[in-house]
């Protein structure tokens, strides 16, 4: 299984670098892709997803990890999942 963590920024990436290889362990590989801050993130998210579901294998997992800062939490999970639906081609319901 391989892991593609979509980051805000490069201080998180960091930090996954040295957690992830005790959690995941040597039989997951992941790569890590920072943005510049959290708007960079959600801006790209909708073109990143539609790139990665062109090519992107059944053993690839996608986690997009971002800070809920001050937003509203169900106002920011129905974004992200509302890109996630359009690039698999469900539209916005």
């Amino acid at each position: 299984m391989h892991v593609e963590l979509l980051v805000e920024e490069p201080s998180a990436e960091a930090a996954l670098h040295s957690l992830l290889r005790k959690i995941l362990g040597s039989d997951v590989s992941f790569a890590i892709h920072p943005y510049q801050g959290k708007s960079d993130l959600l801006k790209k998210l909708p073109a990143r997803l539609q790139g990665y579901r062109a090519w992107i294998p059944e053993d690839y997992r996608i986690v997009v990890l971002i800070d809920a800062d001050n937003s509203d939490c169900a106002a920011l999970k129905a974004q992200l999942e509302a890109a996630a639906r359009r690039a698999r081609g469900g539209g916005r319901r």
